[in-house]
């Protein structure tokens, strides 16, 4: 009786030793991340084409003005319409520099920092301006790598007048030199140019790129009836 008593108690021991790793193993393995089947993220780098609604202008514009776009063609995410053709993509001027002489050309950027949802929710979102397809009446269309829309600079004619008119400020002797000298100081001022301003009307269009990931919740399938 006691033999049998000791070899039960001894195969009881010996199984509980060998469950108590499965154990600790099932209660201190985190659980399985789920995907959210309601959610989809628009990778860094996705490009969008949108029509610009604001007009901007180094000259008359300012830091933190607003700037206000609607999406051209609908966004899709592994076969999967995110975003649909009209959404309201909005954002702001960061840096803005008016043009300068010497034949400087202005700069401002876009910040792009809102997608309205067709629900009228708001998404933050970071993107950059890549390119300008079209600009009516004359507008910019020199992207730098950054992002920066710049105006441009003096044309060659432009800039022979500038190398020539330090040349004859020098043989007049100086704007200081009387009537001679305040002429050419007159001619200054003609021969050596601002540069263009950096500017897009209304109506432009214009590439959009992600800087950063943006999760975008979809929306819910049509009931069946």
């Amino acid at each position: 009786m006691n033999k049998r008593f000791l070899r039960g108690c001894t195969i009881l021991v010996i199984g509980l030793a060998l469950g108590m790793p499965l154990f600790a193993q099932d209660v201190t393995a985190p659980p399985a991340e789920q995907p959210n089947a309601n959610e989809i993220v628009v990778p860094e780098g996705t490009e969008f084409k949108l029509q610009l609604h604001t007009s901007i202008n180094s000259k008359i514009s300012k830091s933190g003005d607003r700037v206000v776009t609607t999406l051209l063609d609908p966004v899709s995410v592994e076969d999967e319409d995110v975003l649909p053709k009209g959404v309201r993509i909005d954002g702001h001027l960061g840096e803005v520099k008016e043009a300068q002489r010497r034949g400087r050309g202005g700069y401002l950027t876009i910040v792009f920092d809102t997608v309205e949802m067709p629900n009228g929710d708001k998404l933050a979102i970071q993107g950059s301006l890549t390119e300008v397809f079209s600009a009516p009446s004359g507008g910019s269309n020199n992207v730098g790598p950054e992002g920066d829309l710049k105006g441009a600079g003096a044309n060659r004619k432009e800039q022979a007048a500038m190398i020539v008119a330090p040349a004859a400020l020098g043989a007049a002797g100086g704007l200081g030199a009387g009537i001679a000298g305040a002429g050419v100081g007159i001619a200054l001022a003609v021969l050596v140019p601002h540069g263009k301003q950096a500017a897009l009307a209304s109506g432009s269009l214009i590439g959009m790129r992600l800087d950063r990931d943006v999760t975008v919740p979809l929306a819910p399938a049509p009931a069946t009836k």
